[in-house]
């Protein structure tokens, strides 16, 4: 992997993000077209990623300049989060006057992780992580959280179906851009993610690493959001505030345990020598 890329294309979403951020947050009339509860939301998202995603993002790229396996899974979620969250603006976000940053920082997230992925070493990923309790409670938790998400969009979708009456999440959208993204994109990746790490198999480790960083992050955010629309006289469903604050405790409380069993290679080859050995000398 090209560092210089690396550098240069996360400095350039770190920089144009922090101009959406700010703007949304202090620019007033930016979400002049957007409902109540749409600008609570963007307002939400907008504190999480200027105080913890562009951090997270920046912090990353030190300990990538130190070769750490750690710091490339967390610069790869972080990444992941932008993207997811950019991907939002630009296709869900009324048209303002920050439409061509929205649309730069998805381009831009969208083609570094692509860059990103292409260059993970899947097989030193999985040696850096022991295949035990840890990395089958995050592969079933991912699964587990990401059916709970998508089962519960799902379940306003078909409840609309059949009474005939819109949704009360598209307001006056046209269309639902966030549960399209998690039912066709973030639930497949975490059920294939989650199942692969379940099978042992290299890639799962990967994309698992990048999926909680994710989810920690959007859950973060989503708490976020919904603290905005209760000051905006917005109420969100009990049910779903629940739900996503339970999701996100968990997956920040399973990512940290996860992380701290990421060590590299040659010391979780030299723990399973002395096993071996001590297995030896007991026989």
């Amino acid at each position: 992997m090209d560092k210089k890329v690396v550098y240069i294309n996360s400095i350039f979403i770190a920089v144009l993000a922090g101009i959406a951020t700010l703007s949304g947050l202090f620019w007033k009339g930016l979400y002049k077209h957007e409902t109540i509860s749409m600008t609570a939301q963007a307002m939400g998202q907008d504190l999480i990623t200027l105080i913890i995603g562009i951090p997270v993002l920046m912090g990353s790229l030190y300990l990538i300049q130190k070769n750490s396996l750690k710091g490339n899974l967390i610069w790869m979620g972080t990444l992941f989060y932008f993207l997811y969250s950019y991907a939002s603006m630009s296709f869900l976000a009324s048209y303002n006057q920050l439409f061509l940053v929205y649309v730069a920082l998805f381009s831009l997230s969208l083609y570094t992780f692509i860059y990103g992925l292409l260059s993970l070493n899947v097989k030193t990923i999985k040696e850096s992580i022991t295949h035990g309790k840890t990395s089958k409670i995050a592969g079933a938790f991912l699964i587990f959280s990401g059916a709970m998400v998508a089962l519960m969009w799902i379940k306003m979708i078909v409840d609309s179906l059949l009474t005939g009456i819109s949704p009360a999440a598209l307001e006056s959208y046209t269309t639902l851009v966030i549960q399209a993204l998690d039912i066709g994109v973030v639930f497949p990746a975490m059920l294939i993610a989650g199942i692969l790490i379940i099978k042992g198999k290299e890639w799962g480790y990967a994309l698992v690493s990048i999926l909680l960083i994710k989810a920690s992050l959007m859950g973060t955010a989503l708490l976020s959001m919904i603290f905005f629309m209760a000051q905006n006289g917005v109420s969100p469903a009990i049910g779903q505030v629940v739900i996503f604050a339970i999701i996100t405790v968990t997956g920040i409380l399973i990512s940290v345990i996860f992380y701290s069993k990421i060590t590299p290679p040659y010391k979780n080859r030299y723990t399973e020598s002395n096993k071996n050995r001590e297995a030896a000398t007991d026989l």
